[in-house]
C-alpha cells in the first residue's frame, strides 16, 4: 500500500490537501515547513515505523514548495492549519510539525479553541525570547538564517545527485529559489518568528516534545531556555549534532526519541 490523496479543497484561493499512508492505529498527522513538501516525510515516518502502530496523513499546505504566498495578504498559517485538519477523516493522536508547520501548529496549541491530540512533536521550531529587541540586526539576522535554511533544503533535497554538480550550479539553483520565494515567503516567516514570545504558550497542556539541533540558530542557546520558561509542559531537548532538518538527516536518532517521549507520556498512543 503505497500514499494516496486523501481530500483536496480550495479555500480562498489555496490548496489544503491530505495524503494519507500505509499503517494502520491511532492518526499521525504531519505538517510540513517553509518550501518544503509532504513527501520529504517518507524517510521520517518510514523510520518512526516498528513497535508503534499509526495512520499517517500528511497535509499539503499553502506554503509549501512553488507557493505563490497570496495567503499571507489575508490568512495565517495557524488558520490554514485549522483548515486542513478539519479535513482529515479521524482526529489526530499525534501531530508533528517542522519549523514553519512547527511555529503554525504552536500558535493553534496556544489559542483558546486548541486540538487536542495526544501528544504534540515541534521539529525545529523557532522562538523569539521576550528580551530579543526587534531591530535592524533582528532583520538581518532572520534575512541570512531565512536565506541559509532555504539552500539547506535544497541541498538536501538534492541528496546524492548534488555529487556530480558543480558548486557554482547549485548556488544559482539555491539562488533561484529564494528569488521566486521573494520577500512575502520572508515576511510570513518573520512575522511569526516575532510574535512568537506572546503567544499564550504556558496555558498549553498537551504533553509536547520539542527536538532541536545544536547548529541550528532557530532554537538554540538562550532562545531554548526562553522558550523551557515560556512553554512549561514542553519537553526541549537539544541534539548536540544536529541541524535544520536532523529529522531527516538522524532519522533513526530523532524517532528514537520521540518513541521514548510517547512510552512515558502518552503510553495510550505507545502502546495501542
Amino acid at each position: 500500500m503505497t500514499w494516496y490523496p486523501v481530500v483536496e479543497v480550495e479555500r480562498d484561493g489555496e490548496t489544503l490537501a491530505v495524503h494519507r499512508g500505509p499503517g494502520s492505529g491511532p492518526a499521525l498527522v504531519l505538517v510540513h515547513g517553509l518550501e518544503d513538501s509532504w513527501h520529504t516525510w517518507q524517510p521520517f515516518v518510514d523510520a518512526l515505523r516498528g513497535d508503534i502502530p499509526f495512520t499517517p496523513y500528511a497535509l499539503c499546505l499553502p506554503w509549501r514548495a512553488g507557493a505563490a504566498y497570496g495567503w499571507v495578504h489575508h490568512t495565517g498559517p495557524a488558520d490554514l492549519l485549522r483548515h486542513a485538519l478539519a479535513l482529515l477523516p479521524e482526529p489526530p493522536a499525534l501531530l508533528v510539525g517542522h519549523s514553519f508547520g512547527a511555529n503554525a501548529l504552536l500558535e493553534l496549541l496556544a489559542q483558546a479553541d486548541r486540538p487536542t491530540p495526544a501528544a504534540v512533536v515541534l521539529l525545529a521550531p523557532y522562538f523569539r525570547p521576550p528580551d530579543d529587541p526587534i531591530d535592524w540586526r533582528l532583520f538581518d539576522r532572520e534575512l541570512a538564517r531565512f536565506r541559509a535554511v532555504i539552500g539547506e533544503g535544497i541541498r538536501l533535497k538534492l541528496g546524492e545527485r548534488r555529487r556530480p554538480l558543480d558548486p557554482e550550479l547549485v548556488d544559482t539553483m539555491v539562488a533561484k529559489a529564494l528569488d521566486r520565494v521573494g520577500p512575502l515567503g520572508f515576511v510570513a516567516l518573520l512575522h511569526q518568528f516575532i510574535t512568537t514570545t506572546d503567544l499564550a504558550l504556558d496555558t498549553v497542556t498537551v504533553p509536547t516534545l520539542v527536538v532541536s539541533g545544536a547548529t541550528d540558530a532557530a532554537l538554540a542557546g538562550a532562545r531554548t531556555d526562553a522558550f523551557r520558561r515560556a512553554m512549561p509542559v514542553a519537553t526541549v531537548h537539544t541534539r548536540p549534532d544536529g541541524g535544520h532538518f536532523c529529522h531527516l538527516e538522524q532519522a533513526a536518532a530523532v524517532t528514537a526519541e520521540i518513541r521514548r517521549f510517547l512510552a512515558v507520556s502518552v503510553p495510550t498512543v505507545a502502546c495501542t
